[in-house]
């Protein structure tokens, strides 16, 4: 760090000692410059010597000088015929700031008749000169000073010392008056005060006081003691084949389990400003135990237990306990068709014109033909569907299969699948190609999000098309959805109305028996819709974020994609023309282009 004065003297010698003193320092320790020669005639000084004096520090050392001997940035003398004001700073480093503590110490002065046009000159025309800006005049003595400042969220106070010439110091009491003055009455540090004036480091903001921070409340937390992500997924093996007989899809649970525990929201700790300010701590976020069927709420409204023994899953952010349905052979005339309200394990096959309808899962060891599959949850085929051309299957949840082949596959959330050939495949999220053969050809295949394969097309020129996005399908939902939260909301309006006028009624005496059958009705329906629309919310926000990531989704190719497939992001669409290998396709400013795998 450098340092450094422009001064003037009548000799070298003069113009030095002024110098020196400014820079705090001893003869030897600055270098200098002599800027103007001075010249005398018949000893009349005709022209002064002007010096640039400079002292060389490090930044440590440059800082425990100030802290000692601040170095003077000016001086003002008293002499016979006036007032002088000589300001060591150059021009080019001279700030508002400079300014600032050189108008202060005027002030301080209680200079009379004091001449502010001789003040500029002294700072900005003739620096290292003592300009006259007043008329001669006794030296008034000026007491110490303390000023006190208070940050702008109000949680500190500082303290800055301006030093005595010729006047008293301050005390203590004189200290904590001032920080009372400014209002600070709260966190006061005594101890800070005291070295503060033992130290007496003028020029310097010491922290004497501290305000409180408030300590916001923590949110309520919800633990789950079973994977609430458990999905379908099949393992992969080292030769790159599927193994769809270990999937590890269920987690079976005992009535009376506990399955979430929520710890309750804090209120936080208010806080306090150096003025004793209150400053309110934020209150936790509270949540509510995702209760979905077959589960109930302990006592102290804190756990989550299984109401049944079965299978347990989270759907639509919520916890649901299913029992499990097990057909030991084919779903055929033996069985007719099934409507289950829990999880439904099929060791056979699906034989063609049966529905299967489960409340949770549904996992099918054998093939399904063209059958039809509706899940609330997922769908797992160890070996595939063979729909020809009619078979379907509906998931609420995750669809996973070997084969999908000339079938109708819907799902909310992923499809898995080793190939799909010549079918209609709709995800909500993700289409996912795995194993050896990792194939799509023929067919429509649709995701919000993505999909990934080794191979599309084929090259014999198959019409492929793919589509990532969202569908028609879901953009439907979204706004039967909304739709129906309208519906509800204004009716729970209607109940919370209807419960208002009974209340009001109850408090003047006993309800008659008919008003209480619909005060009863009306709390069955005010429970029913507590639980529909915050489900139905928490679809829609899936749907929204759905839409969002669309626009983003990415079509991976590991090996390559042939001629006659159709790749539609968004709103682009691009036809393939010539195979193309390990490539990823995206839509970048309204097209669509290919890069280099990414998947």
């Amino acid at each position: 760090m450098r340092r450094e004065v422009i001064v003037e003297g009548s000799t070298y010698n003069a113009a030095l000692e002024r110098g020196l003193k400014a820079l705090g320092t001893e003869p030897g320790k600055a270098k200098v410059e002599v800027i103007q020669e001075g010249k005398t005639m018949m000893g009349i000084v005709v022209k002064p010597y002007k010096l640039l004096l400079y002292v060389e520090e490090e930044s440590q050392q440059a800082e425990e000088s100030q802290g000692k001997r601040p170095p003077q940035s000016f001086a003002l003398e008293y002499k016979e015929d006036g007032v002088y004001l000589t300001v060591f700073i150059p021009p080019s480093k001279f700030t508002k700031s400079d300014e600032e503590t050189i108008m202060h110490h005027l002030r301080r002065k209680r200079i009379e008749g004091l001449k502010a046009d001789a003040v500029a000159q002294a700072m900005y025309i003739n620096p290292g000169r003592p300009v006259k800006i007043a008329e001669p005049q006794p030296e008034l003595p000026v007491d110490e000073e303390v000023f006190v400042y208070i940050s702008q969220d109000g949680m500190q106070a500082t303290i800055m010392l301006l030093p005595p010439e010729g006047g008293r110091l301050l005390t203590y009491q004189d200290v904590v008056q001032a920080l009372k003055d400014k209002g600070v009455v709260y966190g006061i540090d005594e101890d800070a005060i005291r070295q503060a004036l033992n130290s007496r480091r003028y020029g310097q903001e010491v922290i004497v006081a501290r305000g409180q921070p408030p300590q916001d409340g923590e949110d309520a937390r919800l633990t789950y003691h079973f994977n609430p992500e458990k999905k379908s997924k099949p393992e992969i093996r080292e030769d790159g084949t599927v193994n769809y007989h270990s999937l590890d899809n269920i987690e079976n649970v005992a009535k009376g389990q506990v399955l979430v525990t929520l710890t309750p929201p804090t209120p936080g700790v208010d806080g306090k400003t150096v003025r004793g300010t209150t400053v309110p701590a934020k209150p936790g976020k509270p949540l509510a135990l995702p209760a979905g069927k077959n589960v109930v709420v302990s006592d102290d409204g804190l756990k989550l237990l299984a109401a049944i023994d079965g299978k347990v899953e989270m759907i639509g952010g919520r916890v649901h306990v299913y029992s499990v349905h097990e057909v030991k052979n084919n779903v055929d005339n033996s069985t007719g068709n099934i409507n289950f309200v829990g999880s439904v394990i099929i060791h056979g096959n699906v034989l063609s014109g049966f529905e299967v309808r489960a409340g949770g899962s549904i996992e099918v060891r054998g093939v399904v033909e063209g059958a039809t599959l509706i899940a609330e949850g997922n769908v797992v085929l160890r070996k595939g569907l063979q729909g020809m051309k009619k078979g379907v299957i509906r998931a609420g949840g995750s669809v996973t299969a070997r084969f999908i082949e000339n079938g109708n596959v819907y799902a909310k959330g992923d499809v898995t699948a080793g190939v799909i050939m010549h079918s209609n495949v709709v995800s909500g999220q993700y289409v996912r190609l795995i194993g050896k053969r990792a194939l799509i050809v023929g067919g429509r295949v649709h995701a919000v999000l993505g999909i990934s394969a080794s191979t599309i097309g084929s090259p014999m020129a198959t019409a492929t098309i793919l589509e990532v996005g969202v569908s028609p399908e879901i953009r439907q939902e979204y706004e039967e959805l909304k739709g129906e939260l309208q519906r509800l909301e204004k009716e729970q309006q209607k109940v919370e109305q209807v419960l208002a006028v009974l209340s009001k009624m109850e408090s003047s005496g006993r309800l008659p028996p008919d008003k209480l059958i619909i005060k009863q009705k009306a709390l069955r329906v005010r429970n029913e819709y507590s639980v529909k629309i915050p489900t139905i919310k928490a679809r829609l926000f899936e749907l929204e974020e759905a839409f969002l990531r669309g626009a983003q989704g990415k079509v991976h190719v590991k090996k390559v994609v042939y001629p006659g497939v159709s790749i539609t992001i968004g709103q682009s669409t691009l036809n393939i023309k010539d195979p193309i290998k390990y490539v990823t396709f995206l839509r970048d400013e309204g097209e669509i282009r290919f890069v280099t795998y990414e998947g």
